[in-house]
């Protein structure tokens, strides 16, 4: 008996994490203009290098078994999972603290910024925190709680601001940006941790014997996976560091921004899709015994919603940065404007990427880190000996490209998904997104009003997405469906004779 697209479900669980999320993220992103007011980019280059060292010690803190936590049959197997993460988490955290701060000038020195020797203090407290945060988002995962997720995530977004904006009213230094994030990770956790209420008869199953035994059977998750994630974690944190090396702690600050103006709006869909995708895809193969029908719903849909908000991006970066953020902060346009078909790249591979941990390719996954790593140490080297961080920006976005392109092949070529709907689907929305921008290019070749330029651009989204939806039938489908669920029955029949909705 053939199997129903698994479109609909998904589409449910992804809607419903990040509608929740839309607006506390939009309010977070008004408040950056603020911040780049306040603050150098000095002071965001310090921030993102203690972001990054954060980042790369956080992939190793649950030693990667945060990942079994949705693979595990039983709930009770999944808690004992859970706590052994907590431990890993708070040990690894104490001892990487230990060393940063023991030998803080050291890494002072190396990375040429002394002054972020003075909050290395605030590190393991943050690795602690963000560890938590992933931990606690699989188990929430697991168990399909995706608006408390959201709601978490909206307090990360708009407490770090409001206390970094409070922090630098109070006191210009990068101490403000850095306790910012400290405090929205842990309220944040607080929000996730009352979503635990209803599983804490659970925690009577964790024992050290069960978890022992746990630990052994996703040993493999623990060195394949975390020995992928490190190496993937340093390639992404790799070009903040090598900035600070070959440049200057205010290049990190104008790549800082570029990659936070980027990542934020996509991270808002790109995080959604990528929990919502795992739950689905482990779910799929427990039943099915393969995941090839959901990589193929999936994927193609991707490539479709994002690849819009992507070209209008590369049309008006530099006009968009410096309206925002300032004039001080054109350059960061220039950056973004490069980075963005790498960053595309990754925001329609990244949900399938959980792909290696689904289908246990956690060696292969590490393979493809290792020369990722590799490949950005090679190409930061060479933009770094000419002396020029837009050449240096240049050959990472490029290189960057490539290498997550060949990542998305193996993954689809693994799942038994097949090229043709993926390759299809790029081609014929990168040129739909192209003709439809041709208003606004032109706008933008004219020198009109930034206002205007944002203008046409809104109408070019309403007729991209307007296309989207009358021309998918799942997507269609399912917002019709989500449509009769939050609208009063008189509504709907009033909607249905003036041909809104379908009968």
């Amino acid at each position: 008996m053939a199997q129903d697209p698994p479109m609909p479900s998904f589409l449910t669980n992804f809607f419903k994490l990040t509608s929740g999320t839309v607006i506390g993220q939009a309010a977070a992103i008004i408040l950056i203009p603020i911040v780049t007011r306040i603050y150098p980019p000095e002071f965001f280059g310090i921030n993102q290098l203690f972001l990054s060292i954060a980042a790369v010690i956080l992939v190793v803190s649950s030693l990667s078994y945060n990942f079994a936590i949705m693979v595990t049959e039983s709930d009770e197997d999944s808690m004992n999972v859970l706590a052994l993460c907590v431990l890993c988490a708070i040990s690894i955290s104490a001892i990487s603290g230990a060393i940063l701060v023991g030998f803080g000038d050291w890494f002072g020195s190396a990375l040429n910024t002394p002054l972020i020797v003075d909050y290395l203090i605030w590190l393991p407290i943050f690795v602690i925190l963000g560890s938590l945060t992933e931990i606690l988002d699989e188990w929430l995962s697991r168990k399909e709680r995706y608006g408390i997720i959201a709601r978490s995530i909206v307090t990360n977004s708009v407490s770090t601001r409001v206390f970094q904006i409070g922090g630098g009213l109070i006191h210009t230094s990068p101490l403000g940006l850095i306790l910012g994030s400290v405090i929205g990770a842990g309220l944040s956790n607080l929000s996730r941790l009352r979503g635990l209420r209803e599983d804490v008869a659970l925690v009577k199953a964790v024992t050290k014997d069960r978890m022992r035994d746990l630990a052994i059977r996703y040993r493999h998750f623990s060195f394949y996976a975390s020995l992928g994630s490190l190496a993937n974690s340093m390639s992404w944190e790799l070009p903040a560091f090598m900035l600070a090396y070959y440049f200057n702690p205010a290049i990190v600050g104008y790549y800082a921004l570029a990659m936070m103006a980027i990542r934020l709006p996509m991270g808002i869909v790109g995080k959604s899709i990528t929990q919502v995708f795992f739950q689905k895809a482990s779910e799929e193969k427990i039943q099915t015994g393969d995941v090839k029908n959901v990589v193929r719903e999936i994927h193609t849909r991707l490539i479709s919603i994002g690849i819009f908000p992507f070209v209008v991006f590369v049309i008006l970066a530099r006009d968009l940065f410096t309206f925002i953020f300032g004039a001080n902060w054109l350059t960061a346009g220039t950056y973004a404007m490069i980075l963005a078909p790498w960053i595309f790249t990754v925001f329609i591979i990244s949900p399938i990427s959980s792909l290696f941990g689904v289908l246990d390719r956690q060696k292969a996954f590490f393979s493809f880190e290792i020369v990722t790593l590799c490949t950005w140490t090679i190409l930061f080297f060479i933009g770094g000996t000419l002396g020029n961080p837009v050449v240096t920006l240049t050959l990472f976005s490029i290189g960057g490209t490539f290498i997550w392109g060949s990542k998305c092949a193996y993954l689809i070529m693994e799942s038994e998904a097949g090229y043709r709907g993926s390759i299809h689907s790029l081609v014929k929305h990168l040129l739909l997104s192209v003709v439809i921008t041709i208003p606004l290019m032109i706008g933008v070749y004219m020198e009109l009003p930034f206002l205007l330029l944002l203008g046409i651009a809104g109408v070019t989204a309403v007729a991209y997405y307007l296309q989207i939806f009358f021309k998918d039938a799942l997507i269609r489908k399912e917002v019709m469906r989500m449509i009769r669920g939050s609208v009063s029955p008189e509504h709907i029949e009033w909607m249905e004779r003036l041909g809104l909705l379908q009968k």
